[in-house]
């Protein structure tokens, strides 16, 4: 299709062709085959077109609306905003909430919680090292402390 024919088409289909447009219609056999079969879409489109005064039937609205709400996918969210789940939600949680109070004021106090005082942690003597066992000089070392041994 040629510019002025591209230009000017709309104007054309709408009944208000340009000057250029009929020149180039009229020496032109290729633009004047496409023009003939875009008015022939063009009438097919209009034999189309619903009556003004038309006006869809009592309660269309309200059909598609609900047509619509039914075929939503719902959201993982949605379940909790059901009345049930949502009693039993929080029926659990207040019942959860009870049996932990109940553990904590009833279970036995440790003395763990008392000697983790940090200056009492560091006044305990630590144990030795692990090092590697060596007989003979354990026994050495115990026969000297016996023998030195004063009251």
């Amino acid at each position: 299709m040629h510019e002025p024919i591209w230009e000017g088409m709309e104007g054309y289909l709408a009944g208000k062709p340009d000057a250029s447009f009929s020149r180039h219609l009229e020496s032109c056999a290729d633009c004047r085959d496409v023009v003939a079969a875009m008015e022939g879409q063009a009438l097919v489109i209009r034999s189309l077109k619903a009556p003004t005064d038309l006006e869809p039937a009592p309660g269309f609205y309200a059909r598609v609306m609900d047509r619509i709400d039914t075929q939503r996918n719902n959201s993982i969210w949605s379940v909790f905003l059901e009345p049930l789940f949502a009693k039993r939600l929080i029926y659990s949680t207040a019942v959860l909430t009870a049996l932990l109070g109940i553990f904590l004021f009833t279970s036995p106090k440790d003395d763990m919680m008392a000697s983790s005082v940090p200056e009492q942690i560091f006044a305990e003597e630590a144990p030795p090292p692990a090092q590697l066992v060596d007989l003979e000089q354990d026994r050495n070392t115990v026969f000297v402390q016996f023998a030195t041994f004063t009251e």
